[in-house]
């Protein structure tokens, strides 16, 4: 199947005023897309995708000349097929992941596989634990990996994919815990990793004769940084450096006389990503999370960095990220996604310049009837600048509608940024604005910005969120009397502060699996020295009581929705019940759905669906009811 990029020439040509189709069902936003990663064989005759399950993430190879399926694989449920990559133009090597929901973070096994493109030989490479770490660019017979044994540092070795024999010299790690980091050739060339028990990491270089020579500590030094990648000539490591204020820094480090020169540095943001050469590996850019994703190039004069240019001026509006070439660099795939567009592959001849689609990512999301999502800045009450988004409804018609405000999880280093974002579309498919912000602790925007938001749970985060809600009322977007508050882990921590602390600002409230009782929650995690450290960094020294909303109950007199899985580790349910008992110890009736054998987010689909009707019926019935959308014509 062959076809050009038209669906963002087709939005162009829509008449405003005409009339909307009904809006999707949720099965359309909620449901596994159809595909996801997809990579071409080095011969390019063959695409490897991962395709997502309702509870697992299956591998499917696909002939290139008709799409037909020649292999695939697929493990029990909860584990996931992941990293895959192709080892020569038959093999491809992956590895499986264990996940209790989908907010939860991945438990990846330690496991090694490999299989054939025709589906033949699916089998563990080695039995014992051995993560990936290269592919090795010019060998189409050995990888480079991780052995891991218990009690000792990690070691890395060549790995011989058909006889699962390790070979060669096997590399000590200089700690008993970390990472290693080589060079376009495979050469290992540095380390980073945790002495002992210290939080704050160290880096290591590796001279010719095989020596580990430290050369940072960020204990010492108060410097983080982290390796990206190398220039095609492997004379230059590309380093990200965090900055005492401000976004961090893109170094180039001599790795003959180790000194660093900045190259890229955003006025706002941090790195994204880093851009490599699909011949030799060189970094050729970064990208930058600004509102809408830019792209800074490190070597402008890389055919590749061209060629991806030309791609990304192709796209109009729209985020290019290349995902794998042919050996030759001739053809690449290049997947095309924008906030109204969940994502298509394209396969680019770079010789002819043809760009042609393979696939999309999930049929049932049409660009043309999704919300865009815009970036906006503004300043809190103290006069900090901030970045938020704000998805308005395709039939707003510019009068002010109900706002559903989203504060992120996490909340230390995650953020909001631009794209497709389902839940998002959901709501605003049945009328809803849809703001997100990203209040100070969050990342991208440098060490500074995020250790901002230590000991401010409850107080300045929950301000910038209150504050990004009061710009939305001025702005004329929102319906003052019909916000509500909605958001997950913390993101539902920061839905109850609010309606604490601003209980005529909001209609309504809705937790998915919270954090709503600090002094609980402390005493599970500091039984170890990280969750100890994590938490007395992050909460600082507050009475936990005076910002825990379970505690503060009382204060609440807007209808509040809980949620939350019966198995969930990361937020406990007791968590959960905490916030239910204290509400009703108020006199409240707050609605609450236990979802039985789930965790730190829903995996059954009839579970997923429960809950968005559940978020739908209690919206409208508190955020007021949209008014309906037109028939079809």
């Amino acid at each position: 199947m062959i076809r050009l990029p038209f669906a963002f020439l087709l939005a162009l040509l829509l008449v405003p005023g005409a009339r909307a189709a009904q809006p999707l069902p949720p099965e359309a936003f909620l449901a596994p897309g159809d595909i996801a990663d997809l990579i071409i064989s080095p011969d390019g005759e063959h695409y490897a995708a991962t395709v997502p399950l309702e509870d697992r993430t299956a591998l499917v190879v696909l002939r290139r000349s008709d799409m037909k399926r020649s292999g695939y694989a697929m493990f029990k449920a909860e584990t996931h097929v992941i990293d895959v990559n192709w080892v020569n133009d038959r093999q491809l090597v992956y590895s499986d992941a264990r996940r209790m929901g989908p907010l939860a973070a991945p438990r990846v096994s330690g496991r090694l596989y490999k299989m054939n493109a025709d589906g033949s030989d699916a089998k563990p490479v080695v039995t014992e634990l051995a993560f990936l770490h290269h592919t090795l660019r010019d060998d189409d017979d050995h990888v480079q990996v991780i052995r891991q044994s218990a009690g000792g540092s990690p070691r890395l070795v060549k790995l011989n994919v058909s006889t699962g024999k390790f070979v060669g010299e096997q590399v000590k790690h200089p700690l008993e815990h970390g990472s290693y980091h080589s060079d376009n050739a495979g050469v290992v060339r540095f380390a980073s990793g945790y002495k002992d028990y210290e939080i704050r990491s160290r880096q290591f270089q590796r001279d010719p004769d095989g020596e580990w020579r430290e050369i940072n500590v960020e204990e010492e030094t108060g410097v983080q940084l982290y390796f990206r990648g190398f220039s095609a000539d492997n004379k230059t490591a590309y380093l990200i450096i965090e900055e005492d204020d401000g976004p961090d820094g893109v170094y180039a480090y001599d790795m003959a006389t180790g000194e660093r020169t900045l190259v890229a540095r955003h006025a706002r943001v941090d790195v994204g990503h880093v851009l490599r050469s699909p011949l030799d590996g060189g970094v050729i850019g970064v990208v930058y999370y600004a509102g809408k994703p830019e792209v800074k190039w490190i070597a402008p004069e890389d055919p590749f960095a061209k060629s991806l240019a030309r791609v990304m001026r192709a796209f109009p509006g729209s985020y290019v990220t290349p995902t794998s070439y042919t050996r030759d660099g001739r053809t690449g795939i290049y997947f095309v996604s924008s906030d109204i567009n969940s994502g298509e592959y394209y396969r680019v001849d770079h010789q002819t310049g043809e760009a042609s689609f393979v696939i999309a990512a999930n049929e049932r999301h049409d660009p043309n009837v999704m919300a865009p999502m815009r970036p906006f800045m503004f300043k809190a009450r103290d006069g900090v600048e901030l970045e938020g988004f704000i998805t308005v409804p395709r039939d707003a018609g510019g009068k002010p509608v109900p706002l559903v405000v989203m504060p992120h999880g996490g909340p230390k280093g995650v953020f909001d940024r631009w794209g497709f974002d389902a839940e998002t579309q959901l709501l605003a498919s049945r009328g809803y604005a849809v703001l997100q912000v990203n209040f100070r602790g969050s990342g991208n925007y440098g060490r500074a910005f995020r250790e901002s938001g230590n000991g401010e749970w409850g107080a300045k985060m929950q301000d910038d969120v209150t504050d990004a809600t009061r710009w939305a009322i001025e702005q004329g977007i929102a319906a003052p009397d019909r916000i509500c508050l909605y958001g997950a882990s913390y993101g539902a921590y920061s839905a109850m502060m609010g309606l604490v602390r601003e209980p005529d600002l909001y209609a309504c409230g809705i937790g998915n699996v919270g954090v709503y009782d600090l002094v609980k929650m402390y005493k599970v995690r500091s039984a170890t020295r990280y969750g100890r450290d994590y938490f007395d960094t992050a909460l600082g020294e507050v009475d936990l009581e005076t910002i825990s909303p379970a505690r503060l109950a009382d204060r609440i007199r807007d209808p509040v929705l809980l949620g939350a899985g019966s198995l969930d580790e990361t937020t406990p349910l007791e968590q959960t019940r905490a916030m239910e008992s204290g509400l009703k110890a108020a006199d409240a009736e707050p609605q609450v759905a236990i979802y039985d054998l789930e965790a730190h987010g829903y995996y059954q689909m009839k579970n997923r669906l429960d809950w968005a009707r559940r978020v739908l019926a209690f919206l409208d019935a508190h955020a007021g009811q949209p008014a309906a959308a037109p028939a079809a014509p």
